[in-house]
């Protein structure tokens, strides 16, 4: 049996249980935020967006959805069946292939659904074009972030051998910024690791978010080799004739 041919999945049953979670989550956020955010009048579409895509709800409600749905795309490579260094990183390659692809999907359908929620709840009404730019600039930055999730949640697994560990090391890393932001080191930067380098806001400008951007996909980078790594050096010797997922 091969487990590393050609096929590619994007989806499974748990990873589109998990979208459709994440619609209901953002309707849900925008029943809740609908008078708030018509009566402050919001002056920007950053601030807007950022109503339905704060650190807090990044902390307990977007990084668990993700976690649940598009970590799926890892499970092969717990399975106890590849002998050689070759065929393992092949495996990581498509893995890493798959959870990139369902990322960007999770990432544009995050965004979708809050740009949807500010168009109907906001009282400011902002040009299509704004909505486009904001838009792709977002789900970039989202892409980044969410990535980073699925690859600490691969690392993690890999040296822990438990789903659970690795689910619960996915949650810290999206509650660091969160946490961060109950200090006063919230104003220093150079401390940001997560949601905060990922919101959007003309301020910033462009540089900021380069730098960011530039921040997660350092930490993608970082994490990919390392999985490499560990990939090449875990022993994947069958055992009992049962393979086993994330």
């Amino acid at each position: 049996m091969s487990v590393t041919g050609g096929r590619f999945s994007l989806s499974d049953n748990r990873f589109s249980a998990g979208l459709g979670v994440l619609v209901g989550l953002c309707t849900l956020a925008n029943l809740l935020r609908v008078d708030s955010v018509s009566t402050e009048g919001a002056i920007s579409l950053s601030r807007s967006y950022a109503q339905f895509a704060n650190y807090a709800l990044a902390a307990f409600v977007y990084v668990p959805t993700f976690t649940f749905c598009a970590t799926g795309a890892l499970g092969p490579l717990d399975a106890a069946i590849w002998v050689t260094r070759t065929n393992r990183i092949t495996a990581l390659s498509h893995a890493l292939a798959r959870l990139t692809a369902r990322t960007v999907v999770f990432s544009a359908l995050l965004t979708t659904c809050c740009l949807m929620s500010v168009r109907l709840s906001s009282s400011v009404a902002f040009a299509a074009g704004d909505y486009l730019k904001y838009g792709l600039l977002s789900t970039t930055l989202q892409t980044f972030y969410f990535l980073v999730v699925g690859l600490v949640v691969l690392v993690v697994r890999l040296i822990t051998r438990s789903g659970a560990y690795a689910a619960l090391a996915a949650f810290g890393y999206g509650a660091l910024d969160y946490l961060l932001c109950m200090t006063s080191a919230l104003n220093n930067t150079a401390l940001w690791t997560g949601w905060l380098l990922v919101v959007a806001t003309p301020e910033d400008g462009l540089v900021a978010e380069g730098i960011g951007a530039l921040r997660l996909a350092s930490a993608c980078v970082i994490l990919g080799l390392l999985a490499a790594y560990l990939v090449r050096r875990r022993d994947y010797l069958p055992e009992e004739g049962e393979s086993r997922e994330f």
